[in-house]
């Protein structure tokens, strides 16, 4: 049996997860580099950018201090900033209406590469990149690319989800592991299949099981979803449902059974149960488009990036209630990542393909 304390009371323990939660989403962001943030321009205005060889603009959806995908956006680029050496500026906050009015005062204002940092800038990346054909887009987790200057970065979700299937089943007594999920769309399937093949890659016979909520808030369905499973013998879970990821953790504390962190380092949510995260680095997502740009190495199309771009990553290993995780199971996580890195288990056939992959 795991050494595990169950002294939370349900209650608290649901709390402290939320009030915790948003710590977790801006610890997976990069780190801001020194100096003052660029003085953000009002919604469909553009910043200013010094003079320089290349100017970079983010579109944000949200503030840069949402805590959140925007955040980690932002300091994504402004890392890029200081490492790669472009003029940068931002607009945070751009309601949908405003999107292409922002787009095009950047232009207007010498912009050469347009960042538009969330799905919800997919029609608009379309029509401006149409409409400026001399403009580089560089969109992040969108839903389109096109000739000759969109071009669409995906992250490699099923290589993330192999990592947290691989550690869940490493770390399950009862060979069975399950990820609860939240809306249903091809990323999220990605996923889940990365899941089971990393599961099935350390333990043939595991038993696998996923859940999806249909929602990235719904606390209660994904606390029942975590409950079925519980009841049908799984003991490590993971949750890739947003902040339903409270209703999961509540449920395995409760229960005396393991999460496997996913998305962000969510061991701060319930120390002793969430003894490791699979790291996805939005901010990453971000500095790879630009860094393309700049190398000259842009193309238009579904840009798949994942480990080898360090835009996925391991998290510290922790403990396993008060136990750490023992060394064979760190080091076998290690070398599950080298050979994402290298290429060795795609080539082999052990990490599928995403649907983004040609």
């Amino acid at each position: 049996m795991r050494s595990k304390k169950k002294s939370r009371r349900t209650g608290w323990v649901l709390f402290t997860i939320l009030i915790l939660l948003v710590l977790v989403l801006a610890a997976c962001a990069p780190p801001e580099p020194e100096g003052a943030a660029d003085e953000a321009a009002p919604a469909g205005e553009a910043a200013p950018a010094e003079e320089g060889d290349l100017k970079v603009a983010l579109l944000l959806s949200s503030s840069i201090d949402d805590e959140g995908w925007s955040q980690s956006s932002y300091q994504g680029f402004k890392r890029a900033e200081e490492d790669l050496g472009f003029e940068g500026a931002y607009t945070e906050s751009i309601a949908l209406p405003d999107q292409e009015a922002a787009v095009r005062n950047y232009v207007n204002n010498g912009f050469d590469v347009i960042v538009l940092s969330s799905a919800d800038f997919t029609d608009t990346g379309v029509n401006m990149a149409v409409e400026f054909p001399e403009v580089k887009f560089v969109l992040v987790n969108g839903n389109a690319a096109q000739e000759p200057n969109l071009a669409n970065y995906r992250p490699l979700t099923v290589e993330t989800g192999f990592i947290a299937g691989a550690f869940s089943a490493l770390v399950s007594e009862n060979g069975s592991v399950g990820i609860v999920n939240g809306q249903k769309f091809p990323p999220v399937e990605d996923a889940a299949k990365g899941f089971e093949a990393g599961a099935k890659y350390i333990n043939p016979d595991v038993e696998f099981r996923v859940a999806y909520t249909d929602s990235w808030s719904d606390v209660q369905k994904a606390s029942e979803a975590a409950l079925g499973m519980i009841e049908a013998g799984t003991d490590v879970l993971a949750s890739n449902c947003g902040t339903g990821v409270a209703g999961v953790v509540n449920a395995a504390v409760e229960n005396d059974v393991l999460v496997t962190g996913y998305i962000g380092d969510q061991h701060e949510l319930a120390p002793g149960t969430i003894p490791f995260s699979a790291i996805q680095d939005i901010g990453m997502v971000v500095y790879a488009g630009i860094e393309d740009v700049i190398n000259d190495e842009f193309e238009a199309k579904v840009i798949p990036v994942g480990v080898k771009e360090n835009v996925i990553s391991l998290s510290d290993f922790y403990t396993i209630g008060d136990e750490p995780v023992p060394q064979d199971i760190q080091d076998k996580v290690q070398e599950i990542i080298e050979g994402i890195a290298d290429g060795s288990l795609k080539e082999s056939g052990t990490v599928p393909k995403s649907v983004f992959e040609q």
